[in-house]
């Protein structure tokens, strides 16, 4: 049996649970790729932030709605008073006839969510007749240029970027576009056979690469949603093989020659 959860709808993300916000979070259960609804008969919520306990074990507001297998209404008050983290950890114990299950599910308490800047009209700059080639199923590039923020924005986290945190988003803008035309580009090698989109893939793969070498952007390390120089962070971390500088050198003590 294939278990899989996601939020609804998928971003493969962290989820970004917005300060002082009434939303819904939702939390959807496949089973063999079956979206489960009416096998889910009840369910309780618990929200933490690190180690303190912010909602315990409280009962889910809805289960089995469309597009999901349960829902939690979050107040504003729920995370008002609470500091902007990293650390918040979702756990959803829904109940079935057969067996109860828990699924834990991470998240960062932001004061807003970073959102991507590009349209199908910055992809078709770079290739004019990019929308001659559209698959017939489809009207924009919107699919890929998601899934393509997406991987973005995993690759900051994976570098440990908090990406809520970027306060230049047009830093993004040329990553963002390459990795959505390495997808494009990626998908019509399999749909066409065209070796010059194999190429292209190529091409936007490698460029994908380079740019996170040369992105730099202003980072709010203190939470304050100012623009200070002082913040300019680089997409990827520093990797030091020697010494780093103003370290004291090593060296033995009480040796003799």
């Amino acid at each position: 049996m294939s278990t899989a959860f996601q939020a609804s709808p998928s971003t493969g993300l962290p989820r970004m649970i917005i300060k002082g916000q009434a939303q819904t979070l939702d939390l959807a259960w496949f089973i063999n790729n079956i979206l489960q609804t009416a096998t889910v008969t009840g369910g309780t919520f618990t929200l933490k932030q690190g180690s303190t306990v912010i909602l315990d074990a409280v009962a889910v507001t809805s289960f089995g709605g469309p597009g999901n297998s349960a829902t939690y209404d979050l107040i504003a008050g729920d995370t008002s008073s609470l500091s902007y983290s990293d650390d918040m950890l979702e756990l959803w114990t829904l109940t079935t006839a057969t067996e109860p299950v828990t699924v834990r599910r991470s998240g960062h308490l932001v004061r807003t969510k970073l959102y991507p800047m590009i349209t199908d009209t910055d992809l078709i700059a770079r290739h004019r007749r990019l929308d001659d080639l559209l698959p017939p199923t489809l009207t924009t590039w919107s699919s890929y240029r998601e899934l393509a923020w997406q991987i973005l924005n995993r690759d900051l986290i994976k570098r440990g970027r908090r990406p809520e945190l970027i306060l230049d988003s047009f830093a993004l803008i040329d990553a963002h576009v390459y990795k959505s035309l390495t997808l494009i580009f990626r998908d019509l090698t399999t749909l066409v056979g065209d070796g010059r989109y194999a190429e292209l893939t190529t091409l936007y793969s490698e460029a994908y690469v380079d740019e996170w070498e040369t992105i730099q952007f202003r980072y709010d390390r203190s939470e304050s949603d100012d623009l200070t120089d002082s913040e300019t962070m680089s997409a990827s971390p520093s990797v030091w093989f020697g010494v780093p500088p103003g370290h004291p050198s090593g060296f033995i003590r009480g040796g003799s020659s």
